[in-house]
């Protein structure tokens, strides 16, 4: 660990060449042992946490990318990353002894709990960037220790970089590659041609993914997953139109959400929210049962979940004829607790997500914009629009959205047996445009909103205000059945199952 640049607030350094020949911060700790990740009991290394920290920093390009003015910046800025990686593993051993059972020998912290901890800490510093970075490393790793994950499946990203690469060439040869490229298009009054070639490459992705699912004849159950907003309900419609269009196949639908505990199993946070985002919030045992029996013939009772009440009111009964493919849609449907047992001949995985790669501004930051936020203003609309929600309700809700991408759903994504971008080209400025300046503003966020909720609203803030606003006419330019209409409006798909 390097030297640090003097002293920290709360903390003191001192030499202490017997532990460390650099400096250290000293830190009341009263942990003796912890368990490590085969269940060993060994004596706790905070310059393991350190590392671990500085590891997820350096993956994402250091401390840097989110240290803000307004947030952190007094007590972060200035300082090395390893300084920084210091001050924070010292942060995570203070949280760690707060917990008075693992004071003692026989009940030592376990590692998932000391990776809970340091997730907790980067994102109470407004780290955001790093924590999940860190979040959906230490989770892959976790699902490949219980051997749900197998090693060859693990990837050190959290989405399919040849989608990525693909959409970076793409965007590159059309200009569109940056914000100030985008707006480019706007301004020359060029969108329709932007919209047809972004339409027409996703159309081609859709395509090739179906050709592969064709490819293996014994395909029972088509499982379509993603993260939140990125297209998945029509692109589910427009894989079984394609399906049987070649082969005449007809589908049963295998709604997941209808396996949801009802809300009486999800108590509400401080602010009155709920978590449905993660796969635990299905009933994971009964969904694996009656896709099972499903798969052999027999008849289910499906329950039937009412959103608005929050429970299951009922059941109803769903077969599937041996010659008919049953479709799962679902955010989780990598998640291999809950096709366990299923043979992999029999299942053909598509993940669809937003792999658009657009830089800030001009690109000279070489910064890309999350594609998570770009989904989560989709998301906005739509929940707006065809959810009654509001605008700050989405925004609050966000972080358990990417708790369940990070850990549940990222770390299975090499699964996949094919990848579609939801991303297009010309999303930014068809957002901007229907949302007409509603976007909620840092001063319109309540007292007490949390960190998580304020930096998603300054980014969002900021990256619509460097849009050029797609014109009203353009809207007409985009066909009804493209994906982005799920979140805009105007979908004229049949959609045959629910979402």
């Amino acid at each position: 660990m390097a030297q640090g640049t003097g002293a920290w607030y709360g903390h003191e350094r001192l030499d202490d060449s017997t532990e460390t020949e650099n400096m250290r911060l000293r830190t009341d700790n009263r942990i003796l042992l912890v368990s490590d990740k085969y269940g060993n009991r060994v004596p706790l290394q905070i310059e393991k946490i350190c590392r671990a920290i500085l590891k997820a920093a350096a993956k994402v390009g250091g401390f840097a990318l989110d240290i803000r003015e307004e947030i952190n910046s007094p007590l972060l800025g200035g300082r090395t990353d390893e300084d920084i990686a210091e001050f924070l593993a010292h942060d995570v051993l203070g949280r760690l002894n707060s917990n008075p059972q693992y004071l003692t020998p026989n009940t030592p912290a376990p590692l998932d709990e000391i990776h809970r901890c340091v997730i907790e800490t980067l994102r109470f510093w407004g780290l955001r960037t790093v924590a999940d970075e860190y979040q959906f490393y230490s989770s892959a790793r976790l699902w490949v220790r219980r051997r749900a994950l197998d090693e060859r499946h693990f990837s050190h990203v959290p989405y399919p970089q040849e989608l990525v690469d693909e959409a970076s060439r793409f965007n590159a040869a059309h200009d569109c590659d940056t914000v100030d490229g985008i707006n480019r298009w706007v301004r020359g009054g060029r969108l329709q041609e932007l919209i047809n070639a972004a339409i027409e490459r996703y159309d081609e992705q859709l395509a090739i993914a179906t050709r592969l699912m064709l490819a293996r004849p014994g395909v029972r159950l088509l499982v379509i997953a993603g993260p939140s907003s990125s297209g998945k309900t029509t692109t589910t419609t427009k894989i079984t139109e394609l399906v049987k269009r070649d082969t005449g196949k007809e589908f049963v639908v295998f709604s997941a959400d209808n396996y949801f505990y009802g809300v009486e199993l999800h108590p509400a946070d401080q602010y009155g929210d709920r978590d449905y985002e993660r796969a635990r919030a299905y009933e994971i045992t009964l969904m694996r049962s009656h896709l099972l029996d499903l798969l052999e013939g027999r008849t289910i009772q499906m329950p039937v979940f009412d959103f608005k009440a929050g429970t299951r009111v009922g059941t109803k009964p769903v077969s599937a004829r041996p010659d008919q493919i049953i479709i799962l849609d679902c955010l989780h449907g990598l998640y291999p607790y809950i096709t366990q047992g299923i043979p992999d001949h029999l299942k053909f995985n598509l993940y669809i997500c937003n792999a658009n790669r657009v830089l800030w501004g001009d690109g000279s930051s070489s910064r890309s914009i999350p594609f998570t936020l770009v989904n989560m203003i989709r998301r906005i609309l739509r929940d707006s629009r065809h959810r009654d929600k509001g605008l700050l309700a989405t925004v609050n809700h966000w972080h358990y959205v990417r708790d369940g991408e990070l850990t549940d759903m990222n770390p299975f994504v090499r699964t996949a047996h094919a990848y579609v971008n939801g991303g297009l080209a010309f999303d930014l400025p068809v957002l901007k445009r229907c949302l007409s300046g509603r976007f909620p503003s840092i001063d319109s966020l309540p007292h007490g909103t949390s960190l998580d909720a304020y930096l998603w609203t300054l980014d969002g803030s900021r990256l619509l205000s460097s849009v050029e606003e797609a014109p009203v006419e353009s809207l007409a330019m985009i066909p009804g059945d493209c994906h982005i209409r799920e979140f805009i409006g105007g979908l004229d798909l049949e959609i045959a199952h629910q979402h």
